[in-house]
């Protein structure tokens, strides 16, 4: 039997009631999964019940209805959107069946999934990357505007592109539901360097396991680093995080890492 030690330095706190432990814990779970996130899974199971109910197929998932779903799916989208469609679908319903995820790593559904990427799959097509002397063309014309909408343009684009950030995190989203404070950058936190600026980045759900959320965008190449990794472009800046070798070099140079 486990016994509280008398010299317990554990504060004496007030308990909770079942129902409030209930709706705190209800309040956490919905908070464990972006808005954005949460609308595109729900998508995905709202596709695997019609197929289901299309087909006569119970929804319990089983190998046999999570293959016959892929294999569906792949000749309407393309494999991988389907493979996105598998996870939000074990997302969805998994508290209701525990064994779903142990459904979507069965063999028959992995294969069917692989060979449904060699067979309907399509090329990726990318646009190609901006280049400093793109964003300076536009210089002349945003930077010396007088329209507030004018400035706002080039301030995003440029902070976008010195910080490698993504689209959600220089914009609010038109949809009023998929809107959260929690991820928008406060004016007050942004600090002028003598070689730029910084500011805090809110958590973002693309990139739970940096150890900061301080972006900072410099003035200075770091040429010695860009030597060191063989790098072609200056892009590889804000993927830095704490190589060894990397980070000898930024405290030699002087430049501040983020």
């Amino acid at each position: 039997m486990i016994t509280r030690p008398a010299s317990s330095r554990q504060p004496a706190r007030v308990p909770w009631t079942r129902e409030r432990l209930v709706r705190e814990r209800s309040i956490a779970l919905g908070a464990a999964i972006e808005r954005s996130t949460a609308a595109s899974y729900s998508s995905a199971l709202q596709s695997y019940l019609s197929f289901c109910k299309a087909h006569n197929f119970p929804i319990e998932p089983t190998p046999d209805s999570f293959s016959f779903h892929t294999v569906y799916m792949s000749h309407h989208i393309k494999p991988r959107s389907v493979e996105s469609y598998l996870s939000g679908i074990c997302n969805q319903l998994e508290p209701h069946f525990p064994q779903t995820c142990s459904v979507r790593k069965d063999i028959l559904v992995t294969r069917t999934l692989t060979g449904c990427k060699k067979l309907f799959t399509s090329p990726i097509h990318r646009k190609r990357p901006l280049a400093r002397s793109e964003i300076a063309s536009l210089q002349p014309q945003y930077a010396a505007s007088q329209n507030h909408d004018d400035l706002l343009f080039f301030a995003m684009l440029t902070t976008g592109f010195g910080g490698l950030l993504r689209l959600g995190e220089l914009v609010w989203p038109d949809k009023t539901d998929l809107r959260d404070y929690r991820k928008v950058t406060l004016r007050h936190t942004v600090h002028w360097l003598p070689r730029g600026f910084d500011f805090t980045l809110p958590g973002h759900k693309a990139d739970r396991l940096f150890e900061g959320s301080c972006v900072v965008i410099a003035g200075t190449a770091p040429h010695l680093i860009q030597a060191i990794g063989r790098w072609t472009s200056e892009a590889f800046q804000g993927y830095i995080r704490k190589h060894p070798v990397l980070l000898a070099a930024l405290i030699y140079s002087g430049f501040r890492i983020a």
